[in-house]
């Protein structure tokens, strides 16, 4: 199927890692104090709920532009030195420095296990595994198959304590959004999934927030695997696909677009950014900013980049603060 004149599968994706960001950001920001007013709980499991959903579109359009490299099994792992592993090393000891140095426990064990397995930068850990698990059998629908069976297996067993393995860096916990973006590719059906989701956003979006509601309602909120959130997460996919969709046509869908080009960096840095807001506002018990944490954050990561570049452009060492930020051309798609 070729792409219509009216569908940009480029722009298209950058918006739906824009989305997918915010996501993210409002997972690290939804902390509440212990003594807040029960109204901010509710708002700080509604950023839990909403911060569930960028970990797994992620993992989606990774596999979806996974399934259609060229390059030799050589050529794509040389080429993810220089556009995964280098800022994810740098950015990474960044933020192991800005928590040993104020928290103590700087040695290598910790360094290590800081960039591989205990923070956000696991998905780059679960990625690579992709990659290497996927690299033969990608198109092997079989293959596929059995691995979606199992994770959803996983997940459910995640769900009820049953697997003594820590959940996050667990491969079969997230295969199932990888595999659906390479089938999602293998079969061309991205533009078709994107004007559905679209089409049927108004409904999507309703039994989205009826199934959230139902989840605060109980004082929980949805999570990456417990209480079927499976489901619930397969609808947010489906919102956050619909919702790109609608933003993509709009005249200021440059917005979403360059967002959506600076994800990676903001995703690799925006933690400690993350850590001061949720502090600030907790301390000072400031509930009504609750919601608007994440784009706070985004756009002081933001700054902070683009302070940077700025300063390395004047000092002409542009390309390689580029690099060790992850800010690359646009046309070279990461994550």
């Amino acid at each position: 199927m070729k792409e219509s004149k009216s569908f940009s599968e480029r722009d298209y994706i950058f918006v739906v890692k824009a989305f997918a960001l915010l996501s993210i950001v409002a997972a690290h920001v939804a902390t509440v104090p212990q003594n807040t007013p029960p109204w901010n709980v509710l708002l700080g499991n509604m950023l839990s709920s909403i911060g569930s959903i960028g970990v797994g579109v992620f993992f989606l359009f990774s596999g979806y532009l996974y399934f259609r490299t060229t390059k030799t099994f050589y050529q794509f792992f040389y080429s993810k030195i220089r556009t995964i592993l280098i800022p994810w090393s740098f950015c990474g000891t960044l933020l192991f420095l800005y928590v040993a140095l104020r928290k103590g426990g700087l040695n290598f064990y910790n360094w290590f296990t800081t960039l591989t397995v205990f923070s956000h930068l696991y998905y780059l850990t679960v990625l690579m595994i992709f990659y290497l698990l996927f690299w033969k059998l990608r198109n092997n629908n079989r293959f596929l198959i059995v691995i979606s069976c199992l994770s959803v297996i996983s997940i459910t067993l995640t769900g009820q304590e049953l697997l003594d393995i820590y959940p996050y860096i667990n491969p079969l916990n997230w295969a199932i959004y990888f595999i659906l973006g390479l089938l999602i590719r293998k079969y061309n059906l991205l533009e078709k999934l994107a004007l559905f989701c679209k089409k049927w956003l108004a409904i999507i979006c309703s039994i989205y927030v009826f199934i959230l509601m139902v989840y605060l309602s109980i004082g929980i909120y949805i999570s990456y695997w417990k209480h079927a959130a499976i489901i619930a997460e397969l609808f947010a996919i489906a919102l956050v696909l619909g919702v790109s969709s609608y933003c993509s046509g709009m005249k200021k869908a440059n917005w979403f677009v360059y967002l959506g080009k600076m994800s990676f960096s903001v995703y690799l840095l925006h933690t400690p950014f993350a850590g001061i807001i949720t502090n600030f506002f907790n301390r000072f018990h400031l509930w009504y900013f609750t919601l608007f944490r994440p784009f706070i954050v985004i756009l002081m990561t933001l700054t902070g980049i683009e302070m940077v570049r700025y300063l390395s452009k004047k000092i002409k060492v542009n390309k390689i603060a580029d690099i060790l930020l992850g800010v690359y051309k646009t046309d070279r798609s990461r994550i």
